[in-house]
């Protein structure tokens, strides 16, 4: 049962911990991944901060879904430690200490890898979950994203978080 619970804790808390960013044998320092997915999110879909979509949450709930396979749970995990490194490696910084065009390069170099072009694409598809979500997940609130779209509901909606 502590086993259990301890796991349930540490999956829980990943988004508010810090992930250690070296290169080489040097550190750069430690940054909260959910700064960092923030940060990824407002330059994937700037358009979502003025509509008040809250993608970072919503990848929250995500990584604690129980039907998220833990290797993509891992992936997404991995790619916020891999987009540091890259970052550092570049501009001797992590990615939220970057200018706006330096992190869209980042973006651009870590495309043309295979593991970034599937975790860019993850990102993306979860910023659209928030977006166009029922806003009883929180990350579209008051339904902005279907406001945006000219979008009506179907119905019935849902009664009850099922993340």
């Amino acid at each position: 049962m502590f086993l259990n619970s301890r796991r349930t804790f540490l999956k829980s808390t990943f988004l508010t911990t810090a992930v250690i960013v070296m290169s080489g044998t040097e550190l750069f320092g430690a940054v909260s991944p959910l700064q960092t997915i923030s940060a990824v999110h407002e330059d994937l879909f700037p358009y979502a901060k003025k509509l008040g979509i809250n993608s970072a949450s919503y990848l929250k709930l995500i990584l604690n879904h129980s039907r998220i396979t833990e290797r993509e749970k891992a992936f997404l995990r991995n790619g916020v430690q891999w987009l540091n490194e890259e970052a550092v490696l570049q501009y001797k910084q992590t990615y939220t200490k970057l200018s706006a065009s330096q992190r869209q390069n980042i973006l651009q170099i870590i495309s043309k890898e295979r593991w970034g072009e599937n975790w860019i694409n993850a990102m993306l598809t979860y910023i659209m979950e928030a977006t166009l979500g029922d806003p009883i997940y929180r990350a579209n609130k008051n339904g902005a994203g279907w406001t945006w779209l000219h979008h009506t509901s179907g119905l019935p909606r849902p009664t009850k978080v099922f993340l």
